[in-house]
């Protein structure tokens, strides 16, 4: 009996020494801690059953949402036109609009059948997502440094002894430096601009793009400082292209800001992985941009009008005020970057001296950061800067960028002015944030504007219509014709027209022809054309009304559909005549902005579906290809690794 006893408390002893080497000991551990409960914590005003999710481009992101499936469903092979929208005649968000936040929060549908819960879960993920990257770019930006120290001190002439200067420096903690990524990654998920892109704006796609920063510098400085070949660039820049193509050019810029100022540190090596992940980049995201291109050489959209995109009036208005960029101001965005990091920059002038950080690259992140901030203040004349830098629509977008460059400095500037820099101080740090984001609650908001029952059927274009429309944002991604031609969306039947002239008035009662046994499945659609000939043999009595007859003597020989479809690339027209023969039909844009097509005037069925163009899909064959090589490479390299490390 006491043998036995004794045995169950040795066991016990054992497994509580596991347990908490397993968790108690373990960093990587308390750093998920950290960041997943910070999540949590900051997320739970999100999954309130009345929070408006419908708000600003929420509605826009759930349209998507369901357009997206709708696509799928009608078996297009990549998600691209939502047949639901614009009073049924289609719209594309795919085609131009960045497409991971339409793909991947459908993958919360296994889960549950509310597009709005597949929407808020994707924003939790991506909370700590956020958190993760800045975490792991941080941890590997100061253990980086302590990387270089190393190689520094094993070429370093020993005969020489230590620089008296100092610039062999005592290294950081390891403990230190977990600790400091720890509170960078809780202070991102914290930035208050990253919740106003969160809570207010439901601007998914931009709240999805803080990810991606931290891991395309993670991979740029692993490339260029510590000489490794990190694809962390490619999932990075793959990331962000695919979220926010506007961001994207911004990243850009500061990306090549930052090898030109370590060009020294670049040689061939490094040039051509540089180089090699651009390659990569492109690659994996043809499917995105190849038809993005053909689409805009395709004929004019209103997304490529700088008149339209541009709004001068919204720059200036909405702009952060200095104050803000610290304190909360009731009634307006949440403009700040938290009163925590801005102390912690303040700070980072203190520990410039100090030799146990990068300098040169930490002042890159304080310029960068305080550069970026600036840009978005209410003096700055951002408005008045080239097209290229106007283009981003708001200057408070330039707040993401300065959001991420100061956390970055204000964390490891904390870290290191705090002697006693524990986990406990960490714990302070993020309670405190915490609580100062308590007065932003007040401007959240609560109800919907419509079921998504509603949302799924598609909510009608009229005349009342304003400026913003669910489904179709601002219209931006209808042809310049068809924008400017609204009421006529309004007021069109969903059924195909023959059209008379180029002016694109109807001449469906004129009797020439007429279009019977019309059938729409979204995208795809089919229906007779009946000429005068036809018309003439018909049994009268087998109709509802009674054929027009042309009075005139002269029957042309081709007629000029249009199409219930608004004008995108890769619908497929065929007709069949009645030997059986059949032919493709090439499409085009009509006067008012939809699809038309020239048919011969004589009896046959048409047939459409939209089945891309051959373009798109040599562009996702190039994304799927160069997937599947990576793929390969990876475990060709691991079968290589394990038998360098048998032998």
């Amino acid at each position: 009996m006491k043998m036995s006893k004794y045995i169950n408390n040795k066991i016990e002893k054992n497994t509580l020494r596991t347990v908490k080497k397993i968790f108690m000991n373990n960093k990587t551990f308390i750093a998920s801690l950290f960041i997943i409960i910070t999540s949590i914590l900051i997320s739970i005003p999100m999954f309130n059953p009345d929070f408006n999710m419908q708000f600003d481009d929420g509605i826009q992101h759930i349209c998507r949402l369901i357009g997206t499936e709708q696509s799928i469903n009608e078996g297009q092979p990549i998600p691209v036109i939502m047949s639901n929208l614009c009073n049924g005649f289609g719209y594309s968000w795919n085609l131009f609009y960045s497409p991971v936040t339409s793909y991947l929060p459908l993958i919360f549908r296994i889960f549950t059948t509310s597009y709005e819960m597949c929407l808020k879960l994707f924003m939790f993920v991506v909370s700590i997502a956020s958190g993760f990257a800045m975490y792991f770019f941080v941890k590997k930006f100061l253990k980086g440094h302590e990387k270089n120290i190393k190689y520094q001190e094993s070429n370093k002439d020993k005969t020489k002894g230590p620089d008296k200067k100092g610039e062999l420096n005592q290294k950081l903690d390891d403990n230190k430096i977990e600790l400091i990524a720890v509170l960078a990654g809780v202070f991102y998920i914290l930035l208050p601009y990253r919740l106003n892109d969160m809570y207010l704006r439901l601007a998914v796609s931009e709240l999805t793009s803080f990810i991606f920063l931290p891991i395309v510098f993670n991979g740029l400085y692993s490339i260029v400082n510590l000489k490794e070949k990190s694809y962390l660039q490619v999932l990075g820049g793959v990331g962000m292209l695919l979220t926010h193509s506007l961001l994207t050019v911004y990243l850009v810029i500061f990306c090549v800001i930052y090898l030109l100022i370590n060009i020294k540190k670049i040689d061939k090596k490094t040039f051509l992985t540089l180089l090699t992940n651009a390659g990569i980049i492109l690659l994996l995201s043809a499917f995105y941009w190849l038809p993005l291109l053909q689409t805009k050489l395709s004929t004019d959209y209103e997304v490529f009008n700088d008149e339209h995109m541009i709004r001068w009036d919204a720059m200036i208005a909405l702009k952060a005020k200095t104050a803000e960029l610290a304190f909360y101001v009731p009634g307006r965005m949440f403009y700040g970057i938290g009163i925590l990091v801005i102390i912690g920059t303040a700070l980072s002038f203190t520990i410039l001296k100090q030799k146990d950080i990068d300098r040169k690259n930490f002042v890159f992140f304080l310029i960068c950061g305080l550069v970026s901030s600036i840009m978005a203040l209410n003096f700055f004349p951002f408005e008045k800067l080239p097209s290229l830098f106007t283009m981003m629509q708001f200057s408070f977008r330039m707040l993401e960028f300065g959001g991420f460059f100061l956390v970055i400095c204000a964390s490891i500037a904390i870290g290191l002015s705090i002697k006693k820099f524990n986990i406990y101080t960490v714990l302070g740090f993020t309670c405190i944030a915490l609580v100062l984001l308590f007065p932003n609650l007040c401007e959240l908001h609560y109800g919907r504007y419509y079921t998504e029952e509603e949302l799924i059927k598609g909510i009608p274009i009229t005349s009342d219509t304003g400026r913003v429309h669910a489904g179709c944002a601002s219209f931006e991604y209808l042809p310049n014709k068809a924008f400017k031609n609204r009421e006529y969306i309004e007021n069109r039947e969903n059924v195909p027209i023959i059209l008379e002239d180029e002016s694109g008035d109807s001449r469906n009662d004129t009797g020439l022809a007429t279009i019977e046994n019309f059938n729409k499945d979204g995208t795809s659609c089919s229906f007779n054309v009946v000429t005068k000939e036809g018309n003439d043999e018909l049994d009268l009595s087998s109709q509802n009304e009674s054929p027009q007859i042309n009075d005139s003597n002269e029957i042309e020989d081709s007629l000029k559909i249009e199409l219930p479809y608004i004008y995108y690339i890769g619908y497929n027209v065929e007709y069949t005549d009645d030997s059986g023969n059949n032919y493709s039909v090439e499409t085009y844009e009509s006067e008012n902005g939809f699809l038309c097509i020239d048919v011969p005037n004589e009896n046959i069925t048409v047939n459409v579906k939209y089945t891309e163009t051959v373009l798109m899909k040599i562009a996702y064959i190039i994304s799927a290809v160069t997937v599947l090589v990576l793929i390969i490479i990876y475990f060709i390299k691991r079968v290589k690794e394990r038998k360098q490390k048998i032998i």
